[in-house]
């Protein structure tokens, strides 16, 4: 008779743990950061090139993108005679108001206006050649300059030496003894406008001041698009640390203002995504306690509250599953995408 009973014992023991077990489900899950921030361009333009990546961990304040600025060089050497623009400005409004962003003076700011009607009476002295050089006499002021340009009779001649004043009439020599029948006419003294530097856009950088000597194609300015916030930089950085979940653009792409460039995922408020069957959505609660395994941590075994059932289901072959999350553990190093199993219903 005892016989009979521990047998009898032993099966419904053996039932009541198939029961169990038949009661207990489990579900795929995915640690996921539902924290992310969206990096949108400060305003259009050019992307130069990157090495951003999907995956990649950034911290706060690092260069992701650097969006190219529109270059203003020097069109005139000469000396910075004024700066009116400063970062921030829009080059229309400082234009409208100083009919520059700057202002340079050149350095062969005389010239003289000649023609050739008192020049020698000969053919050769009254043919100019543009570049060549010529010498200059003032009552007893001397010096040289270089044929800029030819027209006809006139002719301009920029003062390379010598202290000549605005509207001095200077003659003009081919030798250097100066001779009467080397003249080659006479001119006016007469100064270069200064140069004003124009651009549109606003102004990204200022890489002059007044007093700078600049060359012909010496930087000056860069600007970026007009429609930019004043405190706008072409420099686009992260504004925490995290992982860069997407990369939404390449380099050289052309991007309006607000365009997606990349999402980056906050790695201290990571959590799991379990898929949960309809069949099961009805024995998990919001605040109820629930055991996982990772699949980079094999053998141990983790567990984490239920802190939202998502409303709306997925349907996927014949069957609806339903996003809830569950809180990751805490000490152990998590990625946005590692494996998990988490078992229902125990």
């Amino acid at each position: 008779m005892k016989t009979k009973l521990s047998v009898f014992t032993a099966l419904l023991l053996a039932l009541t743990l198939v029961c169990a077990c038949a009661l207990a489900a489990t579900a795929n899950a995915t640690v996921v950061a539902p924290d992310t921030v969206k990096i949108t361009a400060p305003f259009a333009g050019t992307l130069k090139p990157f090495d951003l990546t999907a995956t990649q961990e950034i911290a706060a304040g690092e260069a992701l993108f650097e969006i190219d600025t529109v270059p203003v060089y020097a069109a005139q050497s000469g000396t910075v005679a004024a700066v009116f623009a400063d970062v921030g400005d829009d080059a229309s409004g400082v234009q409208s108001r100083y009919g520059a962003l700057a202002v340079i003076e050149p350095t062969l700011a005389l010239y003289i206006d000649a023609d050739t009607a008192q020049a020698h009476d000969d053919d050769d002295s009254r043919y100019l050649h543009a570049g060549e050089t010529l010498y200059l006499k003032c009552n007893n002021e001397k010096g040289t300059g270089r044929v800029a340009s030819v027209s006809g009779k006139d002719y301009i001649v920029e003062i390379l030496t010598g202290a000549f004043d605005v509207d001095d009439t200077v003659r003009c020599f081919r030798e250097s003894s100066m001779s009467s029948d080397s003249e080659t006419g006479r001119g006016k003294v007469k100064r270069y406008a200064d140069v004003n530097v124009l651009s549109d856009g606003r102004v990204s950088s200022v890489h002059v001041k007044p007093g700078d000597s600049v060359q012909v194609g010496d930087l000056l300015f860069e600007m970026i698009d007009a429609q930019s916030a004043r405190d706008a930089s072409p420099v686009v950085t992260a504004p925490a640390s995290g992982a860069i979940t997407a990369v939404y653009v390449s380099s050289g792409a052309q991007v309006y203002r607000g365009a997606l460039l990349c999402e980056i995922a906050d790695l201290n408020t990571l959590e799991l995504s379990v898929e949960v069957d309809e069949l099961d959505i009805d024995k998990i609660k919001v605040g109820q306690v629930l055991s996982f395994t990772l699949d980079a941590y094999a053998g141990q075994t983790f567990s984490g509250a239920v802190t939202e059932i998502r409303p709306i289901g997925t349907a996927r072959q014949n069957a609806t599953y339903f996003d809830v999350r569950v809180t990751a553990p805490q000490g152990v190093t998590l990625l946005p995408g590692m494996n998990a199993t988490v078992t229902i219903g125990e």
